[in-house]
């Protein structure tokens, strides 16, 4: 029985290896007829959804092209705009610099007192200030002797000095970027010279360049958030390349299951019966040159056919056998039961043999009464 078993693995192998060497030829001479068939007008079903299919797939390649080139200029355009306004806060930082270069240049120069006069005391208060903190710092660093704790005393003291100096500093920087940010922004300016020219004209420059990079920027980001917007409600472009290349998949497996029905059609391996009309159109299709595939297919049938048989047998062999081991185990259990049957038989016998003795012997002792 195990061989037999070990047979029918063996057996039930090679015919899934041969059914799918049979599949793989079917498919590619069920495709080779369906190519021959492009230009030609035939009222068939299978013809019809083939090219169906073709074109399914074309259009479908190309909605993915599409969603690629959407995808690459996508990601494009977040590196421009990225790159775009890591330049602009390069000219922020460029023309603060020149804004406060520019407002302590006012400042210096008497012939602007007009407009720098409203920021003149907080400039006079800041540098007095910052002037004071240096020369108290200066002294602290300069002063010897003492123990540990005034050494302590004197550090502790010079850290908060300079923390308060570099709060000064940047309160005077501050104002400096101030004036020279509001120079630029008056409606009119003339008369400038010299350093002030220069760093108007940076900055002129500078702002020039940042009103252009940021239409760029808004041109750019509105082009970004309409190919956003069209790649729908997940916005997930590679999901959407994924679900458009499944469609794709699932076309050709119907385009596979096509190629081998026709293919078995042509081989006259198909079990259903074929019209008259089909066959005829099957023969006007078929050339000399296909009668070695055809071969080919119908040898591969046959062994299936063949291997499928024998399994068949070899199965029924061992059914067989199993249903004989069943009826022999039935057998022998129905031996068993009829002993004990024979036996409970003999010990009913016995026990009313005993019963007749029993009422023979009070029968003899009623005689006594």
């Amino acid at each position: 029985m195990d061989e037999r078993k070990k047979r029918i693995d063996d057996l039930e192998k090679d015919k899934q290896e041969t059914r799918a060497s049979l599949d793989t030829l079917l498919e590619n001479f069920g495709e080779n007829l369906y190519s021959r068939t492009k230009d030609m007008q035939v009222n068939f079903d299978d013809i019809g959804r083939y090219k169906d299919y073709l074109n399914n797939i074309a259009a479908t390649n190309t909605a993915i092209g599409k969603v690629e080139e959407k995808n690459r200029r996508f990601k494009e355009l977040e590196d421009t705009i990225e790159r775009r306004e890591h330049e602009e806060k390069d000219r922020l930082r460029e023309m603060a610099v020149i804004y406060r270069r520019l407002g302590k240049a006012l400042l210096e120069n008497s012939e602007y007192n007009d407009f720098t006069s409203l920021f003149r005391e907080q400039a006079d208060t800041l540098s007095s200030k910052l002037e004071s903190l240096d020369n108290r710092i200066r002294e602290l660093e300069v002063k010897d002797g003492g123990n540990v704790f005034t050494w302590i005393g004197k550090s502790a003291q010079g850290l908060v000095l300079k923390s308060f100096l570099t709060k000064a500093q940047e309160s005077q920087e501050q104002l400096y970027h101030n004036i020279g940010e509001r120079y630029i922004g008056r409606e009119t300016r003339s008369g400038e010279e010299g350093e002030i020219a220069g760093l108007c004209a940076e900055v002129d420059k500078l702002r020039e360049i940042s009103r252009a990079a940021m239409d760029e920027l808004s041109v750019l980001k509105d082009e970004r958030r309409m190919i956003s917007s069209s790649f729908g409600v997940d916005g997930n472009p590679q999901k959407q390349i994924q679900n458009l290349k499944n469609r794709i998949n699932e076309i050709r497996e119907n385009l596979r299951n096509l190629y081998r029905n026709f293919g078995a059609q042509a081989a006259g391996i198909m079990d259903a019966e074929i019209l008259p009309e089909r066959k005829y159109f099957i023969d006007t299709i078929v050339t000399a040159e296909d009668g070695e595939i055809i071969g080919r297919a119908v040898k591969m049938n046959q062994s299936i056919i063949e291997y499928e048989s024998t399994i068949s047998k070899l199965t029924a062999s061992l059914a067989i056998d199993e249903e004989n081991a069943k009826i022999e185990k039935y057998q022998k259990a129905i031996e068993e039961r009829n002993n004990k049957i024979e036996e409970i038989k003999k010990a009913i016998d016995d026990l009313e043999e005993s019963v007749r003795d029993s009422q023979a012997y009070i029968q003899e002792l009623k005689k006594q009464l």
